[in-house]
C-alpha cells in the first residue's frame, strides 16, 4: 500500500513512490522543514570516526579522486559517508559554493533522513540502494539549492559501510551524475573483494560477456571452504542472493552440475535462465584441516541450524553470538567447537567484563618474563597463543576495554601475536566466537567499540533465543541433567517436575537452569527421582514475577528500539537480543 504525503506538498513528490515514502518518513520523524541548523558531529568524535573507517576510505579514495575531476565543471563535490550518513571525506573544489553548501558538505556533518529528511546520503541507506535528489525533492528547504546522487558502498561480507555521493548546485546540468556515481561505487566495491581475498580463498568472476571478465562490471563470488562468505552487490543481485546468505549457501547449491575446481579460461555456465561465462581461481596457500564429524542440532535451533554453524567455523568465519545474560552462548559455543574441524585444539574463553582492565591485555596476548612489576619470572604465552589450532571464546566483547580493541584487530588481520615486553611475533591459526549481550552497534554509534572491529568480529551473527522460548526445552533440560551427573547417578526428573520446569519463565536462562540442577543432584539420593516437593517454592507455580523497576526498564528500552527501526519487529528482536514471539507476548500483556 502506497502512502500519500500531506496534500500541501508538491504533486510531483506524490507521484514518486520513493519520494513519497521518503517525505512520509521524513514527516514521522516530526522534522521542520524550514530549520536551518546542520546536525554535526565533534571534532574528536569525527577523528574517531576517521580512524575506524580505514578500509572503507582506502578503497574510495583512488576512484574518489577521479570522479571529483569529472564533476568539478558543475562546481560539485564527491562526498563519502560513514554507514550512518556522516560525512568522512570531502573531495573536490568547494569555493565556488555558497557558503551554507561549503559548510553543510563539510566532514563532520550527518545527512542521516532521520536528520535532514529526504536527502541522496540518508534515502540511500534507507533504501538500500542508489538515488538522486534535485532541488525542491529535498525535505528542508534549506537543501532545497542542491543536486545530489548518491550510492551505498557494500563491504564483501554484504553489510553497507557507508554512501559514495556527488552533491554541487541544483541550476547545472546533472544529466551523467548518476550514472557516474554508480559507476564509481561499482569499481570500489570490485577493488574491495578483489583486494580482500585471502590466500586460503576461492575466487569466481562471472559475466554475461565474456570479454567483459576482470572488469569492475563483473559479478565476484568469494567461497571459503565450499562456502560462499564475499561477494559483491552485482553478484547478490545477478544471482538473486541475499546478504544474509553469505556464510551460508554452499558452491553446489549454487552451482549443482559444477565442481570447485580452478578454471583459467572462460567457462560457459547457465544460472536459471541466464548465460554466464566464469572463471575460477584456486587457493594460492592451503591449509592442513581436520576433517568434521557429522554436526548434532544445538538446542535452540531450528533443522540444519548446527550444521550451518559448523561449516561457518570450519570455514575460518567469525561468530557472534547474541542473547540475553545467563543464555547459554558459552554452551553453544563450546558445542559448536566439539564438533568442527578445530575440535583437535583447545577451547579457550575469556570473559572481557571479569578481567579487571590492567589484566586484559596481559591475559590475552601473554608477556615476557620481567615485562612488568609482579609479572611471572616465567612469562606467560597468553589466551590467543593458548587457542592456536583450536577456538578462542571471547565472552562480552562489548565490555573490552577501547584501548585494547585495536590490537585485538591487529591479530585478526594479521594472524599473529606479539607478547608484552617482546618484539617478536608468533603466528596463530584460529577461529574466533565472541558473545555479548550489548547492542553493539550502539556501543559503536557511542564511540565504545571500534566498527572495524565489529565488522572484524561479527562476520556472521545469530541471536540465541532466551531459554524460555526453545522448542526442543524439555529435550534440553533432560540432557543437561544427564550431563551434570543425574543419569551416570540414576536420578530421574518426575514427569510433572519436567512440565513445571518446561513452563518456568527461566529469568536467568541456562545459568539459572544449570545453578538448580546442581542444588537438586547435591540433595538427592542415587537411584532417587525428583518429584515437584523437592523443587524450591518459587519454581513450583511456573512463574517468576520480574521487578516493577525491572519490567518498566525493560518497556522503555523495547519502545525506544521499536521506535529506531521504525515498528520493524525482526530487526527491534536481533538489535535487542531476544525473540520475536517474546516481543509479541509482551505487547500481548500490555493490552
Amino acid at each position: 500500500m502506497q502512502h500519500k504525503v500531506s496534500d500541501a506538498l508538491l504533486p510531483a513528490i506524490d507521484n514518486n513512490p520513493l519520494l513519497s515514502d521518503s517525505w512520509l518518513r521524513s514527516q514521522l520523524y516530526g522534522l521542520d522543514r524550514s530549520a536551518d541548523d546542520f546536525p554535526r558531529v565533534r571534532q574528536a568524535e569525527l577523528t574517531e570516526l576517521v580512524a575506524s573507517n580505514t578500509d572503507l576510505q582506502q578503497f574510495a579514495q583512488p576512484v574518489m579522486h577521479k570522479l571529483a575531476q569529472k564533476v568539478t565543471q558543475m562546481q560539485s563535490v564527491v562526498i563519502l559517508s560513514d554507514a550512518a550518513g556522516r560525512v568522512l571525506h570531502t573531495f573536490g573544489e568547494m569555493q565556488a559554493m555558497q557558503k551554507a553548501q561549503r559548510f553543510a558538505l563539510a566532514p563532520g556533518n550527518i545527512w542521516s533522513e532521520c536528520g535532514r529528511g529526504t536527502n541522496a546520503i540518508g534515502t540511500a541507506l534507507a533504501i538500500d540502494d542508489g538515488c538522486e535528489i534535485e532541488g525542491n525533492q529535498h525535505f528542508l528547504t534549506r537543501n532545497q539549492g542542491l543536486y545530489c546522487a548518491a550510492m551505498p558502498l557494500q563491504m564483501p561480507n554484504g553489510q553497507i559501510a557507508g554512501v559514495l555521493d556527488v552533491s554541487g548546485p541544483a541550476h547545472f546540468s546533472h544529466a551523467h551524475t548518476f550514472a557516474w556515481v554508480k559507476q564509481a561505487a561499482r569499481q570500489i566495491e570490485y577493488l574491495w573483494v578483489k583486494q580482500s581475498l585471502h590466500p586460503q580463498q576461492w575466487l569466481m568472476s562471472l559475466h554475461s560477456n565474456a570479454h567483459r571478465l576482470d572488469s569492475p562490471d563483473e559479478l565476484l563470488l568469494v567461497f571459503s571452504d565450499n562456502v560462499l562468505t564475499a561477494a559483491n552487490r552485482l553478484a547478490l543481485r545477478g544471482l538473486g542472493l541475499h546478504a544474509e546468505q553469505l556464510g551460508v549457501i554452499t558452491f553446489q547449491q549454487l552451482f549443482p552440475h559444477g565442481d570447485l575446481r580452478a578454471t583459467a579460461l572462460p567457462t560457459p555456465v547457465m544460472i536459471g535462465p541466464q548465460p554466464y561465462y566464469f572463471r575460477l581461481r584456486a587457493p594460492t596457500r592451503t591449509r592442513f584441516s581436520v576433517a568434521a564429524g557429522p554436526a548434532r542440532p544445538l538446542p535452540f535451533s531450528l533443522q540444519h541450524e548446527g550444521d550451518k554453524m559448523v561449516r561457518l567455523l570450519n570455514a575460518g568465519v567469525s561468530l557472534c553470538i547474541r542473547g540475553e545474560t545467563g543464555s547459554g552462548k558459552e554452551y553453544v559455543s563450546r558445542a559448536l567447537h566439539q564438533q568442527s574441524r578445530w575440535r583437535e585444539g583447545k577451547f579457550v574463553a575469556i570473559n572481557c567484563a571479569a578481567i579487571p582492565e590492567s589484566l586484559i591485555e596481559s591475559e590475552l596476548f601473554g608477556y615476557q618474563p620481567g615485562a612488568f612489576t609482579g609479572a611471572s619470572k616465567n612469562g606467560y604465552i597468553g589466551k590467543i597463543r593458548e587457542a592456536d589450532g583450536g577456538v578462542l571464546f571471547l565472552d562480552e566483547i562489548g565490555d573490552m576495554p577501547l584501548a585494547l580493541q585495536t590490537r585485538l584487530l591487529r591479530v585478526l588481520q594479521e594472524k599473529e601475536v606479539a607478547p608484552l615486553g617482546s618484539s617478536q611475533s608468533w603466528p596463530v591459526n584460529l577461529a574466533v566466537i565472541s558473545a555479548t549481550h550489548r547492542d553493539l552497534a550502539q556501543r559503536v554509534a557511542q564511540g565504545d567499540f571500534r566498527e572495524d572491529l565489529l565488522y572484524r568480529l561479527q562476520e556472521f551473527s545469530f541471536t540465541i533465543p532466551p531459554l524460555r522460548d526453545w522448542s526442543s526445552l524439555p529435550a534440553f533440560i533432560t540432557q543437561l541433567w544427564d550431563a551434570l551427573g543425574g543419569g551416570a547417578r540414576q536420578i530421574g526428573l518426575s514427569s510433572e517436575v519436567l512440565a513445571t520446569l518446561t513452563r518456568y519463565p527461566w529469568p536467568g536462562n541456562v545459568r539459572q537452569l544449570r545453578s538448580l540442577m546442581k542444588v537438586l543432584l547435591a540433595l538427592a539420593e542415587d537411584g532417587d527421582s525428583v518429584e515437584i516437593t523437592h523443587l524450591p517454592e518459587e519454581y513450583r507455580n511456573g512463574n517468576a514475577a520480574a521487578s516493577p523497576a525491572r519490567q518498566q526498564h525493560d518497556d522503555r528500552l523495547i519502545k525506544a528500539t521499536l521506535q529506531q527501526f521504525n515498528g520493524n519487529i525482526s530487526k527491534t528482536a536481533q538489535a535487542l537480543g531476544v525473540a520475536r514471539s517474546t516481543l509479541y507476548r509482551r505487547a500481548a500483556r500490555e493490552k
